[in-house]
């Protein structure tokens, strides 16, 4: 659960630190990518790339294991060296009630630490050559 909450709260902060002009903006580069599990693509992924500073970019996975990352409703990551997080959770049985006071549980796909920013140990570096944004991860 703390997995899903610090996605929720990567996602939030993207929203929120679009708050300055035009001129506040980073240099931005478009980024995709393709998402392996074990060989295969995973589906419906949650893909966040977090940069020394600024808004973080993110993405999800298709059925291909396809990304493309947005940032704040803009495509692409900004120019620089990031942290990349990737989460995969089992869907909700059906009729699931969504509380906020007793959330359900939810079970990751794939081991836990590939959603946590300090333990992923995964990285890219978006370059302003959107050629050279391809990133792809074969996670194990």
């Amino acid at each position: 659960m703390k997995n899903s909450a610090g996605l929720s709260l990567m996602i939030l902060g993207a929203i929120l630190c679009g708050c300055g002009g035009a001129s506040d903006a980073p240099q931005m580069a478009e980024v995709e990518g393709t998402v392996t599990w074990q060989g295969k693509p995973l589906t419906n992924a949650g893909v966040a790339f977090t940069p020394t500073s600024g808004p973080v970019a993110i993405g999800q996975t298709d059925a291909t294991g396809h990304f493309s990352l947005s940032t704040q409703g803009r495509p692409g990551a900004a120019i620089g060296v990031h942290q990349v997080t990737i989460q995969a959770f089992e869907p909700l049985p059906a009729g699931t009630v969504i509380d906020s006071d007793n959330p359900p549980k939810l079970i990751s796909r794939i081991p836990a630490k590939y959603g946590e920013l300090a333990n992923s140990g995964l990285g890219a570096d978006v370059t302003a050559d959107a050629a050279e944004n391809k990133i792809d991860f074969d996670l194990k």
